[in-house]
Order: C-alpha cells, then sequence, then structure tokens
C-alpha cells in the first residue's frame, strides 16, 4: 500500500458539518481571524472551512462562512440566501472547494456557488462588474 501524505491523513480526519442546537462548538479557531468582503472571492476557486449562523452584528443577523487555511484564513459575512441555503445544509461537509460567482436577476443581482471546475465566462466577468457598479444602488 502507497505511503499517504500528511495532506491526505489530515484530509482523511475531518468530520462532517453537523447542523446541531450547538455547531459552532469548537470552531473558534476558524473565525478567529481577519475578516474579507465577499467581493474578494468572487470568480476564484476557494476553499470554504465552515460556517456560524446567526450571528448579531451592527446590520443585524448574519451568517460567517470560514475559508481558507493557515495565514490566509478568514471569513465573511452573508445574508445572501443562496449561499446560506448550501453552507447552512445539515448535509453540507467541510472543507469543499467551489467558486463563488454574481448571478443577475433582471436589474438585480446575487452569489450562487458553482463547481471549482467551472469556467469563469466573460458573462460571469461581466456580471461581477454590473455588480460592482450597482451594490449601493437600492430602492428604498
Amino acid at each position: 500500500m502507497p505511503k499517504r501524505t500528511t495532506f491526505q491523513l489530515i484530509y482523511s480526519m475531518i468530520e462532517d458539518f453537523e447542523d446541531e442546537l450547538d455547531s459552532n462548538a469548537g470552531d473558534s479557531d476558524l473565525f478567529d481571524c481577519e475578516y474579507s468582503s465577499v467581493d474578494a472571492l468572487i470568480n476564484e476557486v476557494i476553499v470554504f472551512t465552515g460556517v456560524k449562523s446567526d450571528v448579531q452584528t451592527e446590520n443585524g443577523t448574519r451568517t460567517l462562512v470560514a475559508f481558507g487555511e493557515g495565514a490566509g484564513r478568514s471569513a465573511f459575512f452573508t445574508d445572501s440566501k443562496r449561499l446560506k441555503d448550501v453552507v447552512c445544509n445539515p448535509n453540507r461537509t467541510f472543507p469543499f472547494r467551489a467558486i463563488i460567482k454574481v448571478v443577475r436577476f433582471g436589474n438585480n443581482t446575487g452569489f450562487k456557488f458553482f463547481s471549482p471546475k467551472s469556467k469563469i465566462t466573460q458573462e460571469d466577468k461581466d456580471n461581477f462588474e454590473y455588480y460592482k457598479r450597482n451594490k449601493y444602488r437600492r430602492k428604498r
């Protein structure tokens, strides 16, 4: 039997995400990091490592999503329904690789996870540019 690498050994010890009453126990190190904007992750392959839901912030209750490892570890807050549906799914296992892309619904935009193998198209780039130009324009 071939020797397993350190990464393979560590990866084989990773447990599945469990959506329990105290699902955030033991993950404090995961979120002990600088927080980023989701904007920095758009159209990039990212390893997502965990989630903490119902976090109270100045902007209300949000979901915190951790990504990256080691010194590159970070997290971002989201209230995107499409992102939360994926990361808060009790059957979701962490870590997982994915790309967050901007999707358009008429004049509105949102975020959605895609396979890390999907290509970044010109439409994906255009949607991100549209989002950046219009993200602070909200109907009051």
